[in-house]
């Protein structure tokens, strides 16, 4: 077997270089998504919303539909703390983590108890623990745009406000 030319190895060590890039960008775009989930546990709103563009969009099927899509940092910044409003308890578990260029899935566990009224739903002081799915799009090093589900039904059961 023959010696690789300079050109074949050249080409070689440029696409390692890049893979090594790409799999470095992909560990710290999921490294921001945990860093993100541990300031909105602490109840530090501006730690999560830091981390996203000015014109963030998020869009959530699970929600009404005046909120199925939240345009703006600003805006989610908003939305965020007021749920801090009937849930100041709130925690979110990281589960899982997948990331591929500018993408970082992910599955975490929201828990909380409703002390206060949630739109047009009184505190029953009960607890919630859902399962939360999603997916960032990253433009740089911030989220750009997220993807989000839960099963709002199930949500609304434990806390007592649908009957089982």
């Amino acid at each position: 077997m023959t010696d690789p030319s300079p050109l074949h190895a050249l080409a070689m060590n440029l696409t390692a270089a890049r893979e090594t890039a790409t799999d470095a960008k992909v560990e710290r775009n999921k490294a921001t998504v945990k860093r993100m989930l541990e300031r909105l546990s602490a109840g530090d709103v501006g730690g999560f919303t830091e981390h996203l563009l000015p014109d963030y969009r998020r869009h959530c099927q699970a929600m009404p539909p005046e909120l199925q899509e939240i345009r703006g940092r600003d805006a989610m910044h908003e939305w965020l703390a007021s749920n801090l409003i009937p849930f100041p308890d709130y925690h979110e578990a990281l589960e899982m983590l997948v990331g591929e260029g500018d993408f970082v899935a992910w599955r975490s566990r929201g828990t909380g108890t409703q002390t206060g009224p949630l739109g047009p739903f009184p505190p029953t002081n009960e607890r919630m623990d859902l399962v939360i799915i999603g997916m960032h799009r990253f433009e740089g090093d911030k989220v750009a745009e997220t993807w989000t589900s839960w099963d709002n039904l199930a949500v609304l059961t434990q806390l007592g406000h649908m009957e089982t």
